[in-house]
């Protein structure tokens, strides 16, 4: 567990380094510092999430891999090859259409945590009154469960090789990062072909105006076609967080989905 903490610690520190040149040239938010209200909640997501949700999630999705399994009459152990005619098509095919069919599913999963119950798993994420790349990793670990079942069961029952669905998740983690860093790109005439900085900040912002916006991770075609699409030309979001009391620690956190609404 130590040579775990100290990989991810090594991990953030070129984090910080590389997003802190990117940010002092092209900044959202000019001056906003990483030390910040919410710093040391964001730092423990980071060092212990790797450890904590992991394991969570990996024991929650092989068990929801059961049934389909069986529904399929596959092997378990065999699931990780692929099966049917999708099995036979060339990894990185495989790959490039999990990017697409991937996002598609975590546009809609993203717009039911916006609902309900799930609104105060996914609050949490939310509750970070200043953005940063630090802070998307505040993430419940059930809010990851739910991401990870949603995406890998129905990938692997259509056939696709667990191996090729896991081979995309470190490029899905490492643009996340990038959309919650305080950066004001929007890629000009590509803005509404891939997800940029400041099309998530939108998504984040407290505003009215850009609240239950912007769902999609790589592609905003999503929100275009089923009308959440927000980014006004020329505008930065300034003000990010909840209206809801999240508590402003990690335990605290965890425990808020659980606790009788107030």
């Amino acid at each position: 567990m130590l040579g775990q903490i100290a990989a991810i610690a090594v991990v953030l520190a070129v984090l910080a380094a590389l997003y802190a040149v990117l940010q002092y040239f092209w900044p959202s938010i000019r001056g906003q510092r990483l030390y910040r209200p919410g710093f040391w909640t964001d730092l423990a997501y980071w060092l212990l999430s790797p450890i904590i949700n992991r394991g969570f999630v990996q024991i929650v999705t092989v068990a929801a891999l059961v049934p389909v399994a069986l529904a399929v009459g596959v092997a378990l152990p065999d699931l990780k090859n692929g099966w049917g005619p999708v099995a036979t098509l060339p990894l990185w095919v495989q790959a490039a259409a999990i990017f697409v069919l991937g996002d598609f599913i975590g546009y809609w999963v993203h717009r039911y945590t916006h609902r309900g119950w799930w609104w105060r798993v996914h609050a949490i994420h939310h509750s970070s009154a200043q953005l940063d790349w630090l802070a998307a990793a505040r993430v419940h670990p059930f809010n990851d469960a739910l991401g990870a079942l949603a995406h890998a069961v129905p990938l692997v029952a259509m056939g696709f090789a667990p191996i090729a669905v896991a081979s995309v998740l470190p490029v899905f983690t490492l643009y996340a990062v990038t959309l919650h860093a305080n950066l004001s790109w929007d890629y000009g005439p590509l803005r509404a072909i891939i997800a940029s900085p400041r099309f998530h900040r939108w998504h984040h912002t407290s505003a009215e105006e850009g609240r239950d916006r912007n769902f999609a991770g790589l592609f905003p075609v999503w929100d275009i076609l089923f009308g959440t699409y927000y980014m006004p030309k020329g505008v930065q979001p300034q003000v990010f967080g909840v209206g809801e009391r999240v508590p402003p620690g990690l335990i605290g956190q965890l425990a808020y989905p659980f606790r009788a609404a107030s």
